[in-house]
């Protein structure tokens, strides 16, 4: 008696999951003035529901009869050029049934989530052809390839380890690069649909995302042409910098989340430093409109020629830390780890965090390592600044660094 009772009590709730995704979408069909509204897409979505529901009593063959149908009623009144104009509602109305089929037969979560998606579909119509219009032919080029990286040539590539010390794997090496380009990618689309008024704040934040040492010499020369910028310019260099923590914490969560207990803490702490440096500076110059700084142009994140140098960087890294552990132990990863991360911290992030998820490197020696990196790289980005930047961005900016890499080290060497 349980067991009916509880069957009875999931078709119903599948029935009224099927009724109200139309119903939700049917509502925004009304609003909207289409031909198919509110009633339509109910008598869709519960349509769907209950021949999911007869389907197995009538041989499994009703779900498929019942979906010729509609798409015979709806093929009819696409005919009908004054009763329905365009196919998205009626593309939408299959899905309904479909969706409705979905939960009749147990499948409850997906179909919300789905309806909501194709609510939202329906009423992000203008935003969405706005966006696609923005996109220019650089634009596509950059998905393109990225999808080529992500989809095509991933997983034609072997998934075990090659070569000396045997720590190359290329699925796991280009699995990386997907990784960082998408990354990229984010800050990318973000920046190219940003207004370039959107001030130091916004700029420091897509900077580091994309690349803070990138970011770092092109607000340098910002400053060089224009010396009254040179405290955002800094600003923008210190977010980018104060990013570039958060970001390491996200390659880890994906390649070594077993790290991220003994990385948290130091990166948080170092990052409420950077980020205070930033307040600082920025209640300073409030009275400065962040329109003055120019966003400057950013590089294509997903070119074939950046995705092969970090994969190869990525290598390197591993060989040159197992050629050093096998000879000098693992102390002397420190050393690789201050040099590969003067230019380039996500390499050495990926690498370590690879190292310790294989147990060859243990969690504390991997988190001081990617710690030394970032503080290499900070150093690294101090001197290219002083260099190709103002004169007053040579003097305002050697304090922050020298005291961020003084309480750095100090976490590096101190931290228990």
């Amino acid at each position: 008696m349980i067991d009916i009772d509880t069957g009875v009590t999931a078709d119903l709730i599948g029935l009224g999951i099927a009724t109200a995704v139309g119903g939700l979408v049917g509502l925004e069909r009304e609003w909207e003035d289409k031909a198919l509204g509110l009633r339509s897409f109910i008598l869709i979505g519960m349509s769907g529901g209950l021949a999911a529901l007869l389907n197995s009593a009538a041989g499994g063959w009703l779900l498929a009869a019942a979906l010729i149908g509609l798409s015979i009623l709806l093929a009819c009144a696409m005919t009908r050029r004054d009763q329905v104009k365009g196919t998205t509602t009626l593309i939408a109305a299959l899905v309904v049934f479909l969706l409705g089929a979905a939960a009749g037969s147990g499948f409850w979560v997906p179909a919300v989530v789905l309806g909501g998606v194709v609510t939202l579909l329906l009423h992000w119509k203008t935003p969405l052809h706005g966006w696609v219009e923005r996109i220019g032919r650089d634009d596509f080029e950059i998905i393109a390839r990225f999808v080529l990286m992500a989809i095509v040539i991933l997983p034609l590539l072997p998934n075990r380890t090659f070569g000396p010390y045997d720590v190359f794997n290329p699925f796991e090496a280009w699995l990386l690069v997907v990784l960082i380009v998408t990354i990229n990618l984010v800050g990318y689309l973000a920046l190219r649909f940003t207004s370039a008024d959107a001030g130091a704040w916004m700029a420091g934040l897509l900077g580091g995302l994309i690349s803070s040492t990138a970011t770092t010499v092109s607000y340098a020369a910002i400053s060089k042409r224009a010396p009254t910028v040179s405290q955002l310019s800094l600003l923008v260099i210190l977010v980018a910098s104060t990013v570039v923590y958060g970001r390491m914490l996200v390659e880890l969560t994906v390649v070594a989340p077993g790290l991220i207990a003994s990385m948290l803490a130091p990166a948080l702490l170092f990052s409420v430093l950077l980020l205070t440096m930033c307040l600082v500076i920025w209640f300073r110059r409030r009275q400065q409109k962040p329109a003055q700084l120019q966003m400057p142009e950013s590089g294509n994140p997903a070119r074939i020629q950046t995705a092969l140098s970090f994969a190869g960087l990525y290598v390197l890294i591993l060989l040159a830390v197992a050629f050093t552990r096998d000879r000098l132990g693992n102390d002397a990863f420190y050393l690789v780890a201050a040099v590969s991360g003067l230019t380039d911290v996500d390499a050495l992030t990926i690498s370590a965090g690879q190292l310790f998820e294989r147990e060859r490197l243990s969690a504390d020696t991997a988190w001081r390592a990617i710690f030394l990196a970032s503080l290499s790289n900070l150093l690294f980005k101090g001197c290219a600044a002083a260099v190709l930047g103002s004169s007053e961005l040579r003097k305002i900016i050697a304090l922050p660094v020298l005291l961020a890499l003084t309480v750095g080290g100090a976490i590096v060497w101190l931290w228990p």
